[in-house]
């Protein structure tokens, strides 16, 4: 076998290597990618699960009830300080920012009767 032949052969194969390579490479970006598809999938129904365990729960006097409980009031408060930095206030039905002297959420349409009197 001559020189180029071998040269030929060798270049061949690490075609070969090179293509089997990449196969393995976007085979790998495609498994990963279904692996993190499935785990984002199973954490939504944990939460889902827990959401509801929760629900049927909440009204126990236990303390995983109770820290929960903790957290939604904590959270329900930063959510009013973010509101009175930008002039308002939450709406009761949508959540959504009413403005300071509005009459009606420009979100839901809910008729804003007194959320502003303290």
């Amino acid at each position: 076998m001559g020189l180029l032949d071998e040269l030929s052969d060798s270049i061949a194969n690490t075609t070969k290597d090179l293509g089997k390579m990449a196969q393995n490479a976007g085979d790998m970006t495609k498994l990963q990618y279904d692996k993190k598809v499935k785990e984002n999938e199973l954490t939504k129904l944990y939460e889902k699960l827990g959401r509801k365990y929760y629900e049927e729960q909440k009204d126990e006097d236990r303390e995983e009830i109770k820290e929960i409980k903790a957290c939604e009031l904590r959270l329900q408060e930063i959510n009013n300080d973010i509101m009175a930095l930008k002039g308002g206030k939450a709406c009761p039905k949508c959540g959504a920012l009413v403005k300071n002297g509005s009459r009606y959420c420009s979100a839901c349409g809910e008729k804003i009767d007194d959320i502003f009197e303290e």
